[in-house]
């Protein structure tokens, strides 16, 4: 994006793109952005009633809260402008809103940890006992200079 508006010639060749064609992207962008986010789940019992109720409330609420928000800009008064718009952009955030609601839904209601998936988590996460920290890859070492930092 940056280069398209520094080299007006490389965001010409943008422009001319079919909208139906960018519709088409965003579709499969986003889906991979909601697929993503949605993995985070995999270890959770979605056969749960109390699961399924967490997720599709969130999801909903995270969309519904910001949607009313823009459809009665001015229904927070707490009597402070700052606090008014504070509080307005918060509850105006989608994520933030599905977020918060997930997270204290998922406090609240009880459940066990295997039904909130954190065993499957946790049995992944794991070192096995034979595996040496040192035999791992050094993913995150300088090209020089390792052996004098990691004495």
């Amino acid at each position: 994006m940056v280069i398209q508006g520094v080299i007006s010639k490389f965001g010409a060749v943008f422009i001319i793109i079919p909208e139906p064609v960018v519709g088409g992207m965003f579709c499969v962008m986003f889906g991979m952005i909601a697929a993503f986010g949605l993995s985070a789940l995999q270890y959770v019992d979605l056969n749960s009633s109390r699961n399924l109720y967490i997720l599709g409330f969130s999801i909903f609420f995270g969309l519904v809260l910001p949607k009313w928000m823009q459809a009665n800009p001015n229904i927070i008064v707490t009597g402070s402008e700052v606090a008014d718009g504070i509080f307005t952009v918060l509850l105006s955030t989608s994520i933030l809103v599905g977020g918060i609601t997930g997270c204290t839904l998922d406090n609240l209601i009880p459940g066990t940890d295997k039904e909130r998936g954190l065993i499957a988590w946790q049995d992944q996460m794991k070192l096995t006992s034979d595996e040496d920290t040192d035999d791992l890859p050094s993913t995150y070492d300088f090209p020089i200079g390792m052996s004098l930092i990691k004495r």
